[in-house]
């Protein structure tokens, strides 16, 4: 081949090669560079599933744009021999950097951090690699030298509308075969399960391990031998090996190389902010870092199970939970984990080590409800992170009446065990505002039922009037039913002239009865922008709920999205807000979406993906997956975005959110006719039933109905439709936003 010209390249030497590929460095006849070409050894060129693989090769890298991943140029093919045409990268692999030494502990980070990224990346195209091995990274000799991802040929692509990919990888792998490099395989590798992006993960560690400590993690003689130690044995931690190395870098690697999914990082972007937080750390000088390092005194109280037969009671054993997480949070002293992170983990039996160090705290509380006519039994128990040791547990046989003083008596033996105490002479409590325990049942049931969005809203909503019909000064129901009342509109299920307006009614009382709550201020906030468009009001109840509660999530949330990005256009703001929110729920899939959709409408595309990736991986939702259409849409990852939005329109029941949304992407990417039949088969469904004016302006848009858009977005103004406080700043706006008919609506709005 050297000395060869093939189509325009000269190859000019031989750089290397393996059973699935030899590689030659070429001389760009057009463009005057060097690059490298990839070719099929001579006895897989007619292999037709080694051709598929070399092929999907070329195409799952194509579609990635990272600096930490070798880039493709083009898959050509000429006397019968196909080859891919790569980046010229001039270094080693990192292969052949370890060689049986430990790579430096910077350098070690800095590659780590690089690779973890690369993955995210590939992840959020529903690309995963499945053969992340020394040998697949090559590390630049510029500068400290940087890390490139090779060799895409076993990876699993998600085809389009199949966001786990089957059909793909079903085409390519025969039945029982493990895909793989063995000694940096994953169990359910080995065991030929299903694979999702956290194979990677586990294939990361085993790599991590390696240039740690010079050694892979997993041995042994034979095939056999090496397959029984990956699904069996627990690595020597590196600390053991390599004492010099801080302990937050084994609880890496030990927290990636857990047998089971569940428990290892949930996303490689979790990873690299776990690399990236352990070099800050060592950067100010602690060696000895542990991932539970925190406040001397955290905890996370874990979803309650339910023992009771009657499942209905799963509600009241989640808000016993969420009432003792509400009490805890009142101590200063001691930093509690949010309620959306610590039920993450419900349903789930994770080790109390993988808790501890996702959720940043070296304490859980978990326990159990078992509820009977008129009695309650319940059990709990304090666990030390670190070594599993009960701290303290206790049972408690009561009347269901006293149910307030258990959740006090449980709040207060926690403060006591971990020596942290109210100041002043403030006493701890449960705070349930009521008395009347029927109205308590229902609202722990409608707040439940309001965290999960969709349909379930209009039930939260007649729980909470339940509820204040059982007890009329309950504040904390009528700021649950003014929260519901103000989605329905919103999502469109009501319509907003009749909704809102009752909306507004149980938000104001819930202010009148405890002004001290800051559900109630910021649900009145909500309703008073969506509805009243009053911006200056709104601003003034968000910011006194988050003075009464600066960790409540919704408020933050809402005040992020609604106000400083869709109605303020202050996107650093809201973003910053955002991050906050996170960074107090960092398991939050909803926190996640919020500051993925602020960053989508700063232009940060590439931070917007990135965050509604990982939104998607910790809450499989309507609303997690709509943001991620929105994140791809704003990258202009048009055919993706398509792709997403189709799960979004399945999870929704095409909801006219998701479809107003597939047109734009559709009009974007040039193909109107799909714009147009997404808003033919809006009009069609708005002649049945109640359609959102304001969606139906998008779609029409889209389609290139202006005229059309235009009345539609006079109906939202004049039935004060909730969408239409975005429409100055969402992107999806811009086409109604570019006639000066719209631009009137927008000064009648007061929004110019």
């Amino acid at each position: 081949m050297i000395g060869q010209t093939i189509s325009h390249y000269r190859v000019i030497e031989k750089l290397g090669g393996g059973g699935m590929g030899v590689v030659y460095k070429a001389e760009d006849a057009r463009l005057d560079r060097f690059v490298a070409l990839k070719f099929l050894p001579g006895e897989l060129a007619h292999d037709r599933q080694a051709m598929e693989r070399f092929r999907r090769e070329a195409k799952a890298a194509s579609a990635l744009n990272h600096p930490n991943i070798c880039t493709i140029h083009e898959i050509d093919e000429q006397n019968g021999m196909v080859f891919i045409v790569m980046e010229f990268l001039d270094g080693v692999t990192l292969e052949h950097l370890i060689h049986g030494q430990p790579v430096e502990l910077d350098r070690l980070l800095l590659l780590s951090s690089e690779i973890a990224d690369a993955l995210a990346a590939a992840h959020s195209k529903k690309i995963i690699h499945r053969d992340i091995k020394p040998g697949n990274i090559f590390v630049s000799r510029n500068g400290n030298g940087h890390a490139k991802v090779l060799d895409f040929g076993l990876a699993k692509m998600a085809a389009p509308g199949n966001k786990e990919g089957e059909t793909a990888t079903l085409t390519l792998t025969q039945a029982g075969m493990a895909m793989g490099t063995l000694p940096y395989m994953s169990p359910e590798q080995l065991r030929c399960q299903r694979v999702d992006h956290r194979t990677d993960i586990f294939s990361m560690g085993a790599v991590l391990y390696e240039m740690a400590t010079g050694q892979r993690p997993f041995v042994g003689g034979t095939t056999m031998e090496l397959s029984s130690s990956i699904l069996r044995d627990t690595p020597k931690a590196v600390t053991e090996l390599r004492p010099e190395l801080p302990s937050g870098l084994q609880k890496i690697v030990e927290r990636c190389l857990v047998k089971e999914l569940a428990e290892r990082y949930s996303s490689a972007q979790e990873l690299r902010d776990a690399v990236d937080q352990l070099r800050r750390d060592l950067s100010s000088g602690s060696r000895n870092v542990s991932a539970a390092g925190g406040a001397e005194a955290s905890i996370a109280v874990l979803p309650f199970t339910n023992m009771s037969a009657d499942p209905e009671n799963e509600f009241f054993a989640d808000g016993i939970t969420e009432e003792i997480i509400n009490a805890l949070t009142k101590i200063e002293e001691l930093r509690v984990a949010a309620r959306t992170s610590a039920f993450s983990f419900k349903g789930k039996h994770v080790d109390m080590r993988i808790v501890g160090e996702r959720l940043n705290v070296k304490t859980v509380l978990e326990g159990s409800v078992r509820k009977a006519g008129n009695r309650v039994r319940i059990m709990a128990q304090l666990v030390n992170v670190a070594d599993g040791y009960h701290l303290w547990s206790e049972r408690y046989d009561r009347e269901l009446k006293d149910i307030f003083e258990v959740q006090d008596e449980i709040s207060g033996a926690i403060a006591d065990r971990l020596k942290v105490a109210l100041k002043g002479s403030q006493q701890l409590s449960v705070k349930a505002g009521t008395s009347n325990l029927e109205a308590y049942q229902l609202y722990l049931k409608g707040r439940a039922l309001l965290y999960r969005r969709g349909l379930d809203i209009r039930r939260a909503a007649n729980c909470f009037e339940s509820a204040v019909a059982f007890d009329s000064q309950y504040a904390l129901a009528w700021a649950g039913l003014g929260d519901a009342r103000t989605m329905l509109g919103l999502y469109g299920l009501e319509r907003p002239q009749v909704i809102m307006p009752r909306a507004k009614e149980a938000a104001t009382q819930a202010v009148a009865l405890d002004p001290m709550l800051a559900e109630a201020h910021c649900s009145l906030a909500c309703i008073s922008l969506l509805h009243d468009w009053e911006r200056d009001k709104a601003e003034v109840g968000f910011l006194r709920a988050r003075e009464l509660n600066p960790r409540y999530l919704q408020n933050l949330d809402w005040f992020a999205m609604f106000y400083l990005v869709w109605a303020r256009g202050r996107f650093d703001e809201g973003i910053a807000i955002a991050k906050q929110a996170v960074e107090y729920d960092p398991l939050s899939g909803y926190a996640q979406a919020m500051l993925a959709f602020a960053y989508g409408h700063s232009g940060s595309g590439k931070e917007a993906v990135q965050a509604a990736s990982s939104a998607t991986q910790l809450e499989e939702s309507f609303l997690t997956y709509w943001v991620l259409q929105q994140a791809l849409h704003a990258d202009r990852q048009f055919e993706e975005a398509v792709a997403v939005g189709e799960t979004a329109l399945a999870l929704s029941g095409r909801h006219a959110l998701a479809m107003s949304s597939q047109a734009m992407i559709f009009a974007d990417w040039g193909k109107t006719s799909a714009a147009q039949a997404l808003y033919a088969e809006l009009v069609a469904r708005a002649s049945q039933a109640y359609g959102q004016p304001s969606h139906l302006a998008i779609a029409a848009s889209a389609a290139g109905e202006l005229d059309k858009a235009v009345a539609h977005a006079s109906e939202a103004f004049e039935i004060r439709d909730p969408m239409l406080i975005a429409a100055k700043y969402w992107p999806v706006f811009v086409r109604l936003r570019e006639d000066p008919r719209f631009d009137e609506i927008l000064v009648r709005m007061g929004w110019k």
